[in-house]
């Protein structure tokens, strides 16, 4: 029935892969596999041309590697590959608490879900891996439980897995630190202190690794800069988004976000809907299994209660960020229909696949692969053909705004280690850092070419970020090393010099 019900998903979807940019997220993740795959030194690539989060390239990377082309089907055939393991994940965990029937209706709303999903959910993004990683460890917790491993071996790898979280999505760090923190937990309580040193160890791994990679090259402040402060600043300040902390986690808000969109709206009401009802339902026989044994209940609660928080955090509303409910509500729903009556369970499920099947005919207009009109594709035409024009696949570009689906237009590796550049724009204590970083790289690659594409008609929110020539070193830099050769419809167009001149790096 599994098989069945994942062939039936792919089926679906394969005839309507998107062969286009629907997030321009997508493009940031494409253009670091051109970049990975240029560079000679891999494994610095990897931890600094990718947004500090590498593991979400990792699996694009790998597909490149085993022969598919860097392209936004690709990326969107490895999100599916993603979604797969992560739908026989939810059904093991939930298989071992709510039974096999209720598992499957579970994991088939679900995979219902996935074969028309939106087409900005279908986009690759930092949220399809760091879901099938998170899962994963609720997985291996579950699985602790109720004593299907006990082996150091598989601790260390679990703890490895959740130290690994951060460099997926950085939202991810709450759900890996719960669930780390409960799966030590349930050893304690086993007095398992071998499975707990090697939990631990695994868990620091990680990070002690790429701190001591970085140490030896001596830029260890590029790390902290970049994969902690940089996300310290974008999820608790408003440099990035102006929503005030408080208003970011109001009622109204969350209702409004959440629950308003034709592209989930109807699935996560549904969801919503029983993880309120069936706990008042079931409330006799959960509470009574509540003493007994409380950590499956607390864990799922504050589970979900914090897929909410990485929801609502950052205070944008970026459609993906929704991704992160699914799995929690239905984790949730599935420990209390494995409580409630055989009455409550069968009306339970039947509102669970009516939700589906709702949804589903609201999502079968997404696929469509249709995409309405943009001009902006015309420029990228133009900007990305003169750059195919004058230059080999080898040399380096950098594209000055937030543009980043330019890169992969063209297949030409990024020349400075962020496709995009909004975040000069910021008024960050990072700012001094970032320069310096812009500077060394473009240095180091010389591309070929610079792209002015901070234009409010062009760039993504254009008209909030500068273009280059407001920022002085940089202005400096580009007036030094680069001529000025062409203008595409307000995109500026520079060449690098081929006489060398002083550098501006001490």
């Amino acid at each position: 029935m599994i098989a069945a019900m994942l062939l039936l998903v792919w089926a679906v979807r394969m005839p309507f892969l998107r062969g286009r940019e629907y997030d321009i997220d997508t493009s940031t993740w494409l253009s670091s596999v051109i970049a990975i795959n240029h560079y000679p030194d891999k494994l610095w690539t990897l931890l600094n041309y990718t947004d500090a989060r590498p593991l979400t390239v990792f699996p694009l990377l790998v597909g490149s590697l085993v022969g598919m082309p860097v392209d936004y089907s690709s990326a969107e055939i490895i999100g599916l590959l993603l979604w797969t393991g992560t739908v026989l994940l939810l059904y093991q965990v939930c298989k071992l608490f709510a039974g096999e029937s209720i598992s499957l209706a579970l994991s088939w709303s679900l995979a219902l879900f996935l074969a028309t999903i939106c087409h900005i959910f279908a986009a690759y993004n930092s949220e399809h891996n760091s879901i099938f990683m998170v899962t994963a460890g609720v997985a291996l917790f579950f699985l602790y439980l109720h004593r299907r491993w006990a082996s150091p071996a598989v601790a260390a790898a679990t703890g490895t897995l959740l130290g690994s979280l951060i460099y997926a999505k950085f939202q991810n760090a709450p759900m890996g630190l719960l669930t780390g923190a409960f799966l030590l937990l349930a050893m304690a309580q086993r007095k398992d202190w071998r499975n707990v040193v090697a939990l631990l160890a695994g868990c620091l791994f990680p990070t002690i690794f790429v701190n001591v990679f970085y140490g030896l090259r001596g830029k260890l402040d590029v790390f902290w800069n970049n994969y902690f402060w940089n996300y310290f600043y974008y999820s608790f300040t408003t440099q990035f988004s102006s929503m005030p902390i408080a208003e970011r986690f109001s009622p109204a808000r969350a209702i409004r976000f959440i629950f308003y969109a034709t592209s989930s709206g109807i699935y996560v009401t549904t969801l919503v809907t029983l993880a309120i009802a069936l706990p008042v339902l079931s409330f006799k026989r959960w509470i009574s299994e509540f003493k007994i044994n409380w950590i499956p209940f607390v864990f799922t609660f504050l589970f979900l209660l914090l897929s909410i928080y990485a929801v609502l955090q950052s205070g944008n509303n970026f459609e993906h960020y929704k991704l992160f409910l699914f799995v929690p509500l239905l984790l949730f729903n599935a420990l209390f229909l494995s409580m409630s009556q055989p009455l409550v369970r069968k009306y339970a499920v039947g509102i669970l696949l009516l939700g589906g099947i709702l949804q589903t005919a609201v999502s079968l207009k997404y696929l469509d692969g249709e995409i309405a009109y943009d001009k902006r594709t015309d420029i990228d035409r133009k900007v990305a053909g003169h750059i195919v024009k004058h230059t080999r696949s080898s040399d380096p570009v950098v594209v000055w705004g937030w543009r980043d689906g330019l890169l992969v237009r063209a297949q030409r590796p990024m020349g400075y280690r962020d496709v995009h550049t909004f975040h000069f724009s910021m008024k960050s204590p990072l700012v001094p850092n970032w320069t310096r970083d812009f500077l060394e790289d473009m240095e180091e690659n010389k591309p070929k070419i610079f792209v002015e594409a901070m234009i409010p008609e062009y760039s993504e929110r254009g008209h909030l970020f500068l273009p280059h020539d407001k920022v002085p070193v940089v202005r400096e830099y580009v007036r030094r090393h680069y001529r000025f050769v062409r203008e595409l419809d307000g995109v500026r167009i520079f060449h690098r010099k081929e006489t060398p001149t002083v550098s501006l790096l001490r």
